[in-house]
């Protein structure tokens, strides 16, 4: 699974600071980048004034695999 890949390779900065994220967060630039190289298809919320994204949403799959973490430990 990409997101797995993904968590074994980021920092521990990084993970903490996905399993602090919120339901009304936004996903961090970093991550999405990161997510996205690792094959996780993270979508934008619209364009700028700039045709740049104003920002992407936490993708379920990393929600999932969060939440299943949890109930691991």
């Amino acid at each position: 699974m990409a997101v797995e890949q993904w968590w074994t390779q980021a920092d521990p900065v990084t993970r903490i600071r996905a399993l602090r994220l919120e339901a009304a967060d936004l996903l961090p630039e970093d991550m999405q980048v990161d997510l996205a190289m690792a094959g996780v298809t993270v979508s934008a919320i619209g364009c700028g004034w700039d045709q740049q994204p104003e920002g992407y949403w936490v993708p379920q799959v990393l929600w999932d695999f969060l939440r299943a973490r949890d109930h691991d430990d």
